[in-house]
């Protein structure tokens, strides 16, 4: 199925200002009312959101749009089969309400302020922080304004250092509105920092910089925690494992910033997921013809005929799944922060709330990586004409089970195909993609079955219904 596009465009009467404004946008499974996709973002000096890559196009689209962090309104916008066309949706007020929005921006302008806040990734003193983040040094005025609007963190003196998965509020009064929300928020963060160092098994600093990572992989309801066993002993030739050198490709630790966010490139881990699809339906074809490609001692002449797709998916794999973040997140305060700090409002991976909401649970998730190496990534659907399922080993009437036009489609819609897995680099702080797997096949050897879904053995039954006859 093609690629479609969907972008909006938000259109504002003066003296409303796209700063203030930003948007959620939401893709869903009409079916199962799921959302299967989430990101969010803000409105350039024209309007404009940025592009979405849709590869099924019958999905619901939404934009919620916010106005200082809060829902005002939600429009449904399409899909479209180039990136040529948009969504326009225009914010209409009425005389009287656009002169009483200019008083309240008046009174906004006299009374309140910019906030944003600040993930530390690393050890580092206060002062070499506060040099890295803003334009000029900071004044007494501007250090007594820090100082007031983090009370939470007892080390932000001069001679201080900050440490990993601290959040620092950064503000340009202290009579903003949002601060006590902000102030309240960083509060319970840094109780909940506390909370985690008690776990003898917390690292705090792979905690902090992958944070992002880690953050839209749990957006997945498929990500899992597996063991480095998965590519042992694992012939398949869905199995796959790439070649490459870290010091030349993976994302570890010399190449850590201290102020860099890692996160999934969404664009590029589709085409990666479709690429593997192309090998599974290969390999159905050789299976059901009889081929000795598809017997497992002739696994090797098997990825020898189909060299090219391996290649493919060498080269994108590691260069693209993930990306680096290394630029301001906010349009507060732009003329005194630096435009590499890392600085965030409430749009950037769901805001300081969603950093407390989640730090526990990223946090544990993170102490079980450290432990047992790898995390799987799996797309619900790989768009390449084929759906891939596999028993369990000790089944052995149940071999690898494919879904094809032959067959029918729609047999088992949403089920788990393909699983990108991530590991940790040489150095224990970084990450690096380790390779990717039939999710419900090599994973499913390893012990970890559940990952191919509910009503995976109805379809096992009634597909080899449909060979027997």
């Amino acid at each position: 199925m093609a690629t479609h596009y969907s972008r909006l465009q938000f259109k504002l009467k003066p003296p409303l200002q796209f700063k203030d404004f930003s948007f959620q946008f939401l893709v869903v499974n009409r079916e199962l009312g799921k959302t299967v996709f989430k990101d969010e973002g803000n409105f350039d000096d024209h309007g404009f959101g940025k592009w979405f890559h849709i590869y099924q196009p019958n999905r619901l689209l939404m934009y919620k749009i916010k106005y200082r962090g809060e829902v005002i309104k939600t429009v449904t916008a399409k899909a479209y089969p180039e990136p040529n066309k948009w969504s326009l949706f225009e914010f209409k007020t009425t005389v009287e309400a656009t002169k009483k929005a200019k008083e309240n921006i008046k009174e906004i302008q006299i009374h309140d302020g910019e906030v944003a806040w600040y993930l530390i990734k690393k050890a580092e003193p206060v002062m070499t922080w506060s040099q890295r983040i803003f334009k000029k040094t900071l004044s007494v005025k501007d250090w007594e304004i820090l100082k007031a609007n983090n009370p939470h963190l007892s080390n932000l003196v001069s001679m201080g250092v900050l440490q990993s998965g601290q959040v620092v509020i950064i503000a340009n009064s202290t009579t903003a509105k949002e601060l006590s929300e902000y102030k309240k928020q960083a509060q319970q963060a840094q109780q909940n920092l506390e909370q985690m160092k008690k776990d003898k098994d917390f690292d705090a600093d792979f905690f902090a910089q992958n944070y992002e990572f880690f953050y839209d992989a749990l957006l997945r309801e498929n990500t899992r925690i597996v063991g480095k066993t998965i590519f042992e002993e694992n012939q398949h030739p869905l199995t796959i494992k790439f070649d490459q050198k870290e010091e030349k490709d993976g994302f570890f630790e010399q190449k850590m910033a201290v102020d860099g966010a890692l996160s999934m490139a969404e664009g590029q881990s589709h085409r990666i997921y479709r690429i593997h699809g192309e090998l599974a339906q290969k390999y159905a074809e050789e299976q059901a013809k009889g081929s000795g490609l598809a017997n497992p001692k002739n696994f090797a002449q098997f990825k020898q005929k189909y060299a090219s797709l391996y290649n493919q998916l060498d080269q994108e794999s590691v260069k693209k799944f993930l990306r680096w973040d290394q630029s301001i997140k906010t349009n507060n305060m732009r003329r005194i922060l630096k435009q590499s700090a890392l600085v965030r409002d409430n749009t950037y991976k769901g805001g300081i709330k969603d950093y407390v909401k989640k730090m526990g649970e990223i946090g544990k998730f993170a102490s079980q990586l450290k432990i047992v190496g790898y995390v799987s990534i799996a797309a619900d659907v790989v768009n390449s004409g084929v759906s891939v399922y596999e028993a369990a080993p000790e089944d052995k009437a149940r071999t690898t089970v494919v879904e094809t036009t032959k067959v029918g489609t729609g047999l088992i819609a949403g089920a788990v195909v393909s699983a990108i897995v991530v590991g940790l680099a040489t150095g224990g702080t970084g990450l690096i993609v380790i390779g990717i797997v039939a999710a419900s096949g090599a994973i499913a050897t390893k012990g970890v079955s559940e990952i191919s879904g509910y009503g995976v053995g109805e379809a096992y039954d009634y597909i080899d219904e449909i060979r027997n006859k």
